[in-house]
C-alpha cells in the first residue's frame, strides 16, 4: 500500500487523479495540498488547505513541520497537477506557479525519501514542452525548463519522472465542474481527435489511473533520456493497469 501526496486536485486533470487514487486498492492514504477541498470525499483523504493560518505562505514555501509531519506518516510520492493555463496569468504569475512552486515542493519532498526508498516526485508537464527552451509559446518554455531542472534535481533520495499528456479529455463527471464553455470545447476536442489522431489526446480517467500507477513505482523504466513518458505511452500504460481499478 502507498501513501501519495497531490496537488491540483480541483482541476481537470488533477480531480481525475485523485478519482484514480481513491478507486486504487494499492493506495491508503492521499495527501491533498490545495487552495479548496476536493470534490470528492473519501477516508483515505488528508485535506491540507494552502494557503492557511498554519500555513501562510502557501506553495511559497513547504515548512520544514509540514515535510515533518508528511515524513511521519510516510508518503512516498507525488503527483504535482498543480497547473494554469498561460493564458489566464501574465507571465511573471505563470513561471511562479508553473516553475517555481513545482522546484520549492520537489526541494522540500525529497527529505521525505531515503537511500533505500527514494521519493517519487511526478511532474505533469504537457505535450509541446521543450527542454532546450526553443519553443515558441511561454507553455513550451516553462514546462520544458521546470522539467529539465527537476530531473537535474535526481539523487539517491529523489527520483523524478516528468509526463507528457496530449490534449486532456475530461469525462462527463469532470466536465460539469467546469464553466460550460470550456466543458464543451473539451468535450467536442475528443469527439473530433479521438477518432483521427488517438495518440494526440487523453481522457483525464486514464491519466488518472496511470499517474497513480506510476506513484505506486510502476512504469518507471518507460522515461526516456530526458526523464520523460510521452502520451502514448501514458494511453498504453492506463490500458495496461485499468484493471486494478474499481472506478
Amino acid at each position: 500500500m502507498s501513501k501519495v501526496i497531490i496537488t491540483g486536485a480541483t482541476g481537470n486533470a488533477g480531480s481525475a487523479v485523485l478519482s484514480a487514487a481513491i478507486a486504487s486498492p494499492g493506495i491508503s492514504q492521499i495527501a491533498v495540498i490545495a487552495r479548496r477541498p476536493p470534490f470528492e470525499e473519501s477516508s483515505k483523504i488528508k485535506y491540507i488547505r494552502f494557503p492557511s493560518v498554519e500555513h501562510p505562505r502557501g506553495f511559497d514555501e513547504i515548512p520544514p513541520s509540514l515535510v515533518d509531519e508528511l515524513k511521519t506518516d510516510g508518503y512516498e510520492s507525488c503527483i504535482w497537477a498543480l497547473g494554469i493555463s498561460q493564458t489566464q496569468v501574465n507571465k511573471e504569475d505563470y513561471v511562479k506557479i508553473t516553475h517555481d512552486y513545482a522546484i520549492t515542493a520537489a526541494k522540500a519532498f525529497s527529505n521525505l525519501g531515503t537511500s533505500e526508498k527514494p521519493f517519487k516526485f511526478i511532474y505533469m508537464s504537457g505535450e509541446g514542452a521543450r527542454q532546450d527552451e526553443k519553443g515558441y509559446a511561454i507553455f513550451s518554455k516553462i514546462k520544458g525548463r521546470t522539467e529539465k531542472e527537476l530531473y537535474e534535481m535526481k539523487s539517491d533520495k529523489l527520483d523524478v519522472v516528468n509526463i507528457r499528456p496530449g490534449g486532456i479529455i475530461p469525462t462527463s463527471e469532470h466536465r460539469q465542474r467546469m464553466n460550460w464553455w470550456m466543458g464543451q470545447g473539451f468535450r467536442i476536442l475528443g469527439a473530433v481527435l479521438e477518432p483521427v489522431w488517438p495518440s494526440g489526446v487523453i481522457s483525464s480517467s486514464n491519466l488518472g489511473v496511470a499517474c497513480v500507477g506510476l506513484a505506486q513505482g510502476k512504469g518507471w523504466d518507460k522515461r526516456d533520456k530526458e526523464g520523460v513518458i510521452a502520451n502514448p505511452a501514458l494511453r498504453q500504460m492506463a490500458q495496461d493497469w485499468a484493471g486494478d481499478y474499481t472506478m
